[in-house]
């Protein structure tokens, strides 16, 4: 099979895996029709050419007495490399965002974060959001209800 090319066998392992990334071959294989060597082969290509970037668990914000979600929209003050740079490196360094989009139009990045409360909010943008002076302008849209959650991508276009 040429490389980059997915077959029907493919797309149904990528579909399963992305869902439950704990299935074990033989499980995988009762799902797919395939023999349990098959579909360890296949997946492991899969991962070798990049289909499957890694595996995780996903954790429950609240059990984790993680009861703040946001989207932060950042706007830097200049769009000079340094300042972005700098900006990018400390995004790293804060382990209350877990998600960051460097977007276009009329901000500059897009922030997923999670904290504790509207306190530890607070003192995050404050003490580690603006801790730097590249920043120009923040906004913040509380998360009310999470309505979908999922990082399952559509198949329907490879």
């Amino acid at each position: 099979m040429p490389k980059d090319r997915l077959d029907h066998f493919d797309r149904k392992i990528l579909e399963l895996v992305q869902r439950n990334g704990d299935l074990g071959p033989s499980e995988l294989s009762t799902l797919i029709h395939l023999s349990p060597s098959q579909s360890s082969r296949r997946l492991q290509r899969l991962r070798e050419e990049g289909y499957i970037e890694r595996t995780a668990a996903i954790l429950n914000p609240e059990k984790l007495n993680l009861g703040i979600s946001a989207y932060v929209s950042v706007r830097l003050r200049s769009q000079a490399a340094e300042l972005v740079q700098s900006f990018r490196k400390r995004v790293e360094t804060l382990p209350e965002i877990v998600s960051c989009d460097y977007t276009t139009g009329e901000i500059d990045f897009m922030l997923r974060v999670h904290t504790k409360d509207l306190q530890s909010y607070s003192e995050f943008i404050n003490s580690k959001l603006f801790a730097g002076n590249e920043v120009d302008n923040v906004r913040t849209f509380i998360i009310m209800q999470q309505l979908k959650s999922t990082t399952a991508l559509s198949l329907e276009y490879c």
